[in-house]
């Protein structure tokens, strides 16, 4: 046998043994998580999936959420939980959403007397509707119907995300705009609008609309933290059914196991939600690479944080903007707070993004960056680069960073610093006391919390939140 083929045939042999030992390292690692009840181990025999879709309309769907309900409250006794005071599934517990004055947790619809247009609202993963509650208030005070899905495995258990299927959210999608043009001002516009994987999802949908001459195409979107552009390693996500289906490697199903404390998204996260965001994220890429189907999108508009641990500006810009016609697409960037005492204390200090996108311009779509008027002070300007233009404009705000806060987050951009769950706790009411998320500040010895100090230390809200609203209501109307 040849040297070379021997060499070959041992460096394959090495590789095979460090990759099955770094595996089963790993579905050995996975069994230390926290022991799993029955809210990680349900399966719905109610939930809705794409083979429902040609049976299914808008009210099935909302009587399918009923039934799931139901199941829920069969599977786990509220009644009977540990007496946790942070336990989603507890009655006596300060997050339980019976405990709100709505379940938010389950598909919604607001609507406009004289609507403009109506609005499909896309949540993201493990998220629900509650997360997009505050820009359906600013769609409906523009003038749109709403309609607000919630996408199939979310909203009732964490174990629904393993049945979950990134072909039935396409046909939770689908139906909830079918239902949108049923309503008043469907004839005038169609927005979609999509935080976090629901801006994939609606991104998705734009792209694929043509294919369906039922469907129709939206005239605009509107993206929160769009997860565009998804991280390589969730194409191994997958790998864990290999041995997870063995009950001693159950755990390894999971990418992290943690309290069900959060009323409104799931603090657990399945490794096949992963891979089901990849799988919409393979197919939006294959259509976003060929210039004809890109071409096709509607105007685009974009709120993104510069720091973002699910997909940053820039891939953004690369992966979907660089890609859109000339159509009055929009980008709006918040920077990190230069001002903040933390700022030398970050790994990597984000490049200047002003300086980036004129170094790209001029451009096919227009960019707003947020950022600090100098480094010796909190106030904010906005630095423009419109489309076609090769330098920004600076114009003065009245915005300034809250104290503390040294940038936002993936999770924080749509939510309002008086949001009643994740704000900064300004908007509580102190006869009615809740967990307000974003304003948490535990304090004690390290190595204690089965929750690290990343979940609470992640900006939960964005404190500019009344500016984006200003800037959607803006852009909306001059379309």
């Amino acid at each position: 046998m040849p040297i070379a083929l021997r060499i070959g045939k041992w460096i394959a042999t090495v590789l095979i043994v460090l990759l099955l030992t770094i595996y089963f390292g790993r579905a050995f690692d996975a069994r230390r998580f926290p022991p799993l009840g029955p809210e990680y181990r349900i399966r719905f025999e109610n939930e809705f999936s794409a083979a429902q879709e040609e049976q299914t309309d808008w009210s099935a769907y909302i009587a399918i959420e009923k039934k799931l309900a139901i199941e829920l409250a069969g599977k786990i006794d509220s009644e009977a939980r540990p007496g946790s005071r942070a336990d989603r599934y507890s009655a006596a517990s300060l997050t339980f959403p019976g405990n709100y004055s709505s379940n938010w947790n389950r598909s919604f619809e607001m609507s406009v007397p004289s609507p403009r247009g109506v609005a499909v609202l896309l949540h993201g993963l493990t998220d629900s509707p509650y997360s997009m509650l505050a820009t359906a208030q600013t769609l409906a005070g523009a003038g749109y119907n709403v309609v607000a899905p919630r996408m199939p495995g979310h909203g009732f258990a964490v174990g629904g995300l393993l049945q979950a299927r990134w072909e039935d959210w396409s046909a939770a999608v689908r139906i909830a705009v079918r239902h949108a043009m049923s309503r008043e001002g469907s004839d005038q516009s169609l927005l979609l609008v999509g935080y976090s994987n629901g801006g994939l999802l609606a991104v998705d949908y734009a792209l694929r609309c043509n294919e369906d001459a039922a469907l129709p195409c939206p005239n605009g979107l509107v993206l929160m933290s769009p997860a565009i552009a998804v991280s390589p390693f969730a194409a191994v996500m997958d790998w864990h059914q290999a041995v997870s289906w063995i009950p001693y490697f159950e755990k390894f199903q999971w990418l992290s196991v943690l309290p069900e404390i959060d009323p409104f998204k799931f603090t657990s996260f399945p490794k096949r939600a992963a891979w089901e965001v990849y799988e919409v994220s393979k197919r939006a890429h294959k259509l976003l690479e060929d210039p004809i189907e890109a071409g096709q999108l509607p105007p685009i508009l974009t709120f993104q944080s510069v720091v973002d641990n699910t997909v940053g500006a820039r891939a953004i810009v690369t992966s979907l903007y660089n890609r859109l016609p000339a159509n009055g697409s929009e980008l709006i960037i918040y920077d990190v707070n230069r001002n903040s005492t933390l700022l030398h204390l970050m790994k990597d200090q984000p490049a200047d993004s002003v300086e980036y996108f004129e170094s790209l311009a001029p451009l096919d779509f227009g960019v707003t960056v947020l950022k600090n008027r100098n480094q010796s002070g909190p106030e904010i300007d906005s630095l423009t680069l419109a489309a076609g233009e090769t330098q920004a404009n600076v114009d003065s705000t009245n915005l300034v960073w809250p104290p503390q806060i040294y940038s936002l987050s993936h999770i924080a951009i749509p939510f309002r610093a008086d949001d009643e769950v994740y704000g900064d706790a300004s908007g509580m009411d102190k006869n009615n006391p809740r967990v307000v998320f974003g304003a948490l500040a535990p304090r004690g010895e390290q190595g204690v919390l089965l929750l690290t100090s990343d979940y609470f230390l992640r900006t939960r809200y964005n404190p500019f939140a009344a500016y984006q609203a200003r800037y959607l209501t803006e852009w909306l109307s001059e379309r």
